[in-house]
């Protein structure tokens, strides 16, 4: 009976751990990992720290699916040399950088009145980054525009928005005519952009509050560090040990496509 006992003890304490096997997010050991790379980012020296070459929330992706891959190719990858523990610690780099992140929009929209949503800057955003594109396709072939998309700060700062916006939507209506080659209304798009400033501009508390940059977001440029050279090691190791594969689909498992370099284009979304 009493061996019974033992048995159903070691069975239930065998399911207990189960849910915690599939969501390392839970456990002692993935928060202290999350600590560590906190701990990393915030001893990186200064010249190292550097804005986020893509959208934190494409950049959060890449990691998740980066390492996903990797855990499934464990084997091979490690074969290669790669530490077996390279695809936890990019979860957990991942994870702490998700709520520096939170922070950090937290602490910006604090420039905003109080009935003002945040969401007003992520709508804002969303519009310029889409507007951005429209023209990078339509002046591919124009220097100048090329030159006037480069000018935009792309910064995150509320008063840069307030400004991209504003150049954004003087750029569109100088470019109508490689809109409409695009089939895309300038003077549409032109007004949405400008709407979309005033909205901002009217929600803004003062140019002081409005200008503050907060340590959360050293601290997320920081830990974005760490998130994209641990993807670009994995992506590394995983080029070398399936660069015979005879199909792609291993390769393809590790790419990431979320990284650009176009001015307002390397804005942070949410």
């Amino acid at each position: 009976m009493g061996k019974r006992a033992k048995a159903r003890k070691e069975d239930v304490s065998g399911r207990g751990e189960a849910p915690q096997a599939r969501l390392p997010h839970s456990t002692p050991r993935h928060l202290r990992s999350i600590d560590h790379a906190v701990a990393i980012a915030m001893a990186l020296p200064g010249h190292l720290v550097r804005r986020p070459s893509a959208p934190v929330e494409a950049l959060l992706r890449d990691a998740r699916t980066v390492s996903a891959a990797a855990r499934e190719h464990l084997a091979a990858l490690v074969a290669r040399g790669m530490g077996e523990g390279a695809a936890d610690e990019l979860v957990a780099r991942a994870d702490a950088l998700s709520q520096a992140q939170a922070m950090w929009l937290t602490d910006r929209s604090r420039g905003l009145c109080k009935d003002a949503s945040s969401l007003l800057l992520r709508e804002a955003e969303g519009l310029l980054a889409d507007a951005v594109a429209v023209l990078t396709l339509a002046l591919r072939k124009s220097r100048e525009g090329q030159e006037r998309l480069a000018s935009l700060s792309g910064g995150e700062g509320i008063l840069e928005l307030v400004d991209d916006l504003k150049r954004t939507a003087a750029l569109v209506r100088a470019a109508d005519d490689a809109l409409f080659a695009i089939n895309e209304d300038a003077a549409s798009l032109a007004k949405e952009l400008d709407r979309a400033r005033k909205r901002v501009e009217s929600a803004v508390i003062d140019d002081e509050a409005a200008s503050i940059v907060s340590p959360s977001k050293d601290s997320r440029d920081r830990l974005a560090v760490l998130v994209e050279d641990a993807i670009d090691e994995v992506r590394a190791f995983a080029f070398v040990a399936f660069r015979a594969d005879p199909t792609t689909a291993r390769r393809g498992a590790f790419a990431t496509v979320s990284r650009s370099t176009s001015g307002a284009g390397r804005r942070d979304g949410p």
